[in-house]
């Protein structure tokens, strides 16, 4: 009995390092997000040339990339934040589109019949405290 007690303890003492749960100085990558990306696309349907753009929820206005400028077919923010798309570089007004999580799938009939994906040069996102 005292053997199968003595390699329990053996067996723990090697396997602890293996199955402790990984800190996020180890893997930076598990450190929670705070909202500030945007997925944007220049299809519709979130098709064609897509990526990540990392705004932040400051509120800054901020002139899309040449890829997307006038040519954003689909968009998405992370859940948490608010984004409008602008024609115009202070972003100012109601915008073209209001984009919550999990965003908007055809900019190019958005709202109303808006063209809002071929007008849009610039977003601005703020953090959401009301968004379900």
């Amino acid at each position: 009995m005292q053997s199968i007690f003595a390699i329990t303890i053996t067996l723990l003492s090697v396997l602890s390092p293996v199955l402790a749960v990984p800190s996020s100085a180890e893997h930076p990558e598990l450190v929670a997000r705070t909202p500030g990306n945007v997925y944007v696309c220049t299809g519709s349907n979130w098709q064609n040339t897509c990526e990540v753009l990392s705004l932040g929820i400051t509120g800054t206005c901020t002139r899309l990339p040449s890829t997307y400028d006038g040519h954003i077919g689909s968009a998405g923010p992370d859940q948490g934040a608010i984004c409008r798309l602008f024609a115009n570089g202070d972003c100012t007004g109601s915008g073209l589109a209001i984009l919550t999580y999990p965003g908007d799938a055809n900019l190019y009939n958005s709202v109303n019949g808006i063209d809002a994906g071929h007008q849009a040069h610039y977003i601005q996102c703020r953090q959401c405290t009301n968004c379900v």
